[in-house]
């Protein structure tokens, strides 16, 4: 008995220390893909940034969370390429990371409303307005839905 819970311990110290070496916080900019420090260097050029949080999970695959020195939140995937950009308190995100389909549905549906918010996600794109409200577009910059 004292064999099995000594085990269960040991298993449990060890998945505890393989955890905690997958959640970093650092300013090294260097952890961050080559494809995500460009993405930020020429979408948001007169920010640094101002830390990241590199998150490796056991079963899946790396993610970074970087934090710029404007506030803006963005989320890129293992390979460099964003997930999401959140410039909700400050301004709108930069509208060039867009399709040119979803580039133009907003300028002709929503000109004078500001995109705080972008996620990419495998069936496609949500943008958040402003005004919260949330226009979805399929991967290939379709409009879909609008939604609040």
């Amino acid at each position: 008995m004292k064999k099995i819970i000594a085990m269960v311990c040991s298993l449990f110290l060890s998945f505890q220390l393989i955890y905690a070496q997958h959640d970093v916080v650092t300013r090294d900019v260097n952890k961050l893909p080559a494809a995500a420090r460009e993405f930020v260097k020429t979408q948001f050029p007169n920010s640094q940034i101002s830390y990241l949080k590199v998150d490796k999970s056991l079963f899946s695959s790396t993610s970074y969370d970087v934090k710029l020195s404007n506030g803006v939140d963005l989320e890129f995937d293992n390979n460099g390429e964003w997930i999401e950009i959140d410039c909700e308190n400050l301004r709108s995100i930069p509208m060039s990371v867009l399709p040119d389909s979803i580039r133009n549905y907003m300028k002709k549906e929503y000109p004078k409303h500001r995109v705080v918010k972008v996620e990419r996600k495998h069936k496609g794109y949500e943008l958040t307005l402003e005004n919260d409200l949330e226009v979805d577009f399929d991967k290939y910059g379709n409009f879909l839905k609008l939604s609040d």
